[in-house]
Order: structure tokens, then sequence, then C-alpha cells
């Protein structure tokens, strides 16, 4: 299995989380699982992680002094790194085992060396999403303004989709929704905090998103006025910092609100199932990096749970209406809601044992470990039979991709030059007065 993330490595959530649930089922049922992985903090090495073998490679290498792709492409450089490392790793690997089949997981073209290569089939799985850690490292170099570095991303999904014997649009029912352990993450077990028998929430939010804090306790100021006795159970998934938690508690508690506060990051797989378990019903605020277990998770625990889902991709969800939805996601309207479910037990107990069905259904980790199998079969025995066709139509896919690439890189220089050098801009204004220019700076290079 290749995936550029796998927890517990640069948090719990997102596409890595779902892999590792997988990885899990798969070596449990006695499966030999390698996995090849990026490694956080350079910590690179190989470890043993519940029956898998997991290699973490460090891939966030320096280019050498004065690298002009580490100037001017910083987002090719960085993805460049990654997919070097982790293919290195697989060719390393490769050398010493002869693999059933290779898992990818993944956008950024991690499958295209494991296909290419050809002795052993592939099976890629496409996420919409990318790593949070690759998103944040993205987002810090943000956009350089060349139309390659925009571009490169839509050219490596197309590559992922396209290298590999089979892909996730071929079991669109089993893969399009991610997997949760649900037997870990079940209403049956204890309990991780005794709220004495108290109605309970548990909001999982961010404790360093002033506007979070502050519709956190005007939420739950308006509960506290119906529901005297209401026991609050905080879960902030971000780094903090003392004051910032301090600051938090002092304002709940001014409101005469009883708060326990849990900081959450690393061991977010093993502590939430036990806190899902002693609350009533969720609150989740400013989860768009946690997506989508921020919400699977009470969910299996059949829990009802509330979420904004403005600016979030839901496609994750079969249906979406099995979030608790206020008339409108304000203060009142969200205290409103959570007085119901307080106050009515039969509800709560209807819409979490709905919930906990619904996961049961879709995204159960033994389920799609059933589909997953049935898939690499499948995949195994189309690679038999189409393997030297296969070769070719990689290697025309590959050279219509070139092409594209060496496209794209004529227009960025020209670009780069048409911006940098007045000899150049003179030069592109004489020949299109001739009639010869051959390329048009783009819109945003030409003001």
């Amino acid at each position: 299995m290749i995936t550029p993330h796998f927890p517990p490595e640069f948090g719990w959530y997102g596409t890595g989380r779902d892999s590792l649930e997988l990885a899990h089922v798969l070596a449990d049922r006695g499966h030999q699982v390698t996995t090849i992985a990026c490694a956080e903090q350079m910590q690179a090495g190989e470890t043993f992680q519940d029956g898998c073998k997991v290699i973490r490679v460090e891939w966030q290498k320096r280019a050498r002094e004065g690298s002009m792709t580490a100037h001017y492409l910083p987002r090719a450089r960085l993805l460049m790194n990654m997919n070097l490392s982790l293919w290195q790793a697989y060719l390393n690997l490769s050398k010493e085992i002869q693999f059933d089949i290779v898992d990818i997981s993944g956008s950024f073209a991690e499958s295209l060396i494991p296909a290419l290569l050809a002795d052993t089939p592939v099976f890629s799985r496409i996420y919409e999403s990318q790593p949070y850690f690759l998103h944040k490292e993205l987002s810090t170099i943000g956009d350089t303004g060349f139309s390659f570095e925009r571009q490169l991303k839509d050219i490596l999904l197309a590559i992922s989709t396209n290298f590999g014997s089979a892909s996730i649009e071929e079991i669109k029912d089993s893969k399009l929704h991610y997997c949760l352990d649900t037997d870990r993450f079940s209403p049956e077990g204890p309990p991780a905090i005794d709220s004495k028998g108290k109605p309970t929430v548990l909001a999982h939010t961010s404790i360093g998103n002033a506007a979070c804090q502050s519709l956190l306790v005007e939420v739950f100021t308006k509960v506290k006025e119906e529901i005297p006795d209401l026991f609050l159970i905080v879960v902030a998934h971000d780094i903090y910092t003392e004051s910032s938690e301090a600051e938090m508690k002092k304002d709940l508690s001014s409101c005469g609100i009883e708060c326990d506060m849990v900081i959450n990051r690393n061991m977010s797989r093993l502590l939430m199932p036990g806190l899902w378990r002693s609350s009533n019903c969720g609150l989740v605020l400013d989860w768009q990096d946690f997506a989508p277990q921020a919400v699977l998770e009470p969910l299996a625990c059949a829990r009802p749970v509330m979420a904004n889902t403005k600016g979030i991709n839901t496609g994750f969800l079969k249906d979406p209406s099995i979030l608790t939805e206020p008339r409108e996601f304000t203060g009142a309207a969200i205290a409103e809601k959570l007085i119901e479910l307080l106050k009515n037990d039969s509800l709560a107990r209807s819409m979490g044992e709905k919930a906990r069905q619904y996961v049961l259904e879709h995204h159960c980790s033994q389920k799609m470990a059933d589909q997953l199998i049935q898939s690499y079969q499948s995949t195994i025995e189309g690679f038999s039979q189409k393997q030297r066709l296969q070769k070719i139509e990689r290697l025309e896919k590959l050279l219509a991709y070139c092409q594209f690439l060496s496209d794209s890189l004529d227009r960025m220089i020209y670009d780069f030059l048409f911006l940098h050098s007045v000899r150049f801009r003179l030069s592109h204004w004489l020949r299109k007065l001739k009639g010869q220019a051959p390329l048009e700076p783009t819109e945003k290079v030409s003001k």
C-alpha cells in the first residue's frame, strides 16, 4: 500500500485514516500488508503497527542551493520530492518482494512508477480531498502566478486516475464513502468521562479560532438557561496555548457552565469512542481539515451530531441529512436544537440508532474490506489477461501527458520572460506585428 498519509503521523483524519482502517482489517484477516508513507518531521524508518509493516520515508528534501525549480516552481518541487521518495522506497522493496497487488491511495500521480514497472497489478483509490499536511504545505506556498503550477494538480490527478489496473470509478459504491472501525466506534463500551448522569453535550471544535469560541459560549449560555444541570465536554483538535484554553474555560465558567476540556490530536482514534459515549449528542465546529471522521465517529457511536457544512464537501455522505441540521447555523438556532435533543430522550435515541445503522451500511471497515478484496481479485485477473496491451496503453498515455507538460512549461517560460525581460517583450510585440508571435502571454501576466 502506497499512501502519502498514514496515521498516527500528521494526525488521524482524512484519506490516511481511511487507508489505515483498511490496512488493519486486511492484516487482521491474515494478509501481509506493507505500507509506504511520508514521515513527519523527517522521522523516517520502519515500524510495525497493528500487524502492518510501515515504512516512512523522508520527503522534504532540501533543494540544492540556487535550484530554479525550488525557487520558481515550489509546488511542483514539493510534490516531486514526495513522489520520488515514495517511488524509491517501492523500487527498493520490489527488489526483495514480489507483491500480489499494489494499492495506491492519492491523487498526485503516486501510481505512475508502479504502473510503468508493470510487474504487479496496481489498484488506485482516488480521493477528491488531499491529505491535510499536503494541503497545509501547498497553502503556505500559495499561488506562484505560473499557469503550470496552477494546472499541476489537474495533471497529476489525471495521471493517478489513468495509471492503474483499476480505479475508484469502478467501485464507487464501496470507496466514495470513507470507512470506520465500527467495533471500536460503537455505543457499547465504557465512557471516558463520568458526567454523573447529567445531560451532556460534546463540542468538537478549535480553541484557537475566536469565532468558534464566541459561538460556543453563546450557544451553551442559552442551553444552560433551559437545562441548568448541563455538562459540557470540549474536545479541541488544534495545537493550542495554555492561555487560549484558560480563556475558554473562564468564559464558560462565568456563565455557570461545568466543563471538561480535552486537547486531542494524535491520540484521536483511541480517545474519541469513549468521549462520544460520554455524551448525549454532539456539536462539531471548524472541522474542514478533519473531515470526514469528525462527524462519522459520533454517528458510529449512535450520537446525533450537528455540524456546520457550509464550505465543506459532504460528498462522502451518501445521505447528508443524517447530520442534524438547525433551521440556520446561528447561536440561537443551534441552542434550540440541542435543547430539543437533551430534553427528548426518545428523539435523541431514535436519531442515534438511525445514525449507527447508516454507518454500518455505508462506512463499516469490514464491509469495505470485503468489497476491496473482491476488487483486488478482479484487478489481478484482469492484469494477467491484458498485461501487454495495458503496457502499450500506459505508455501512450504517458507520452500524451509528457506533451501536455511540455506545452505547459513552454507557456510558463514564455510568461516568465515576458514578465521579467524588456527585450523579450519588445521582441514579442515586433513578432506579433509581423504575425509571427508563437504564443500569447496569459491574461494575468499581460496586465
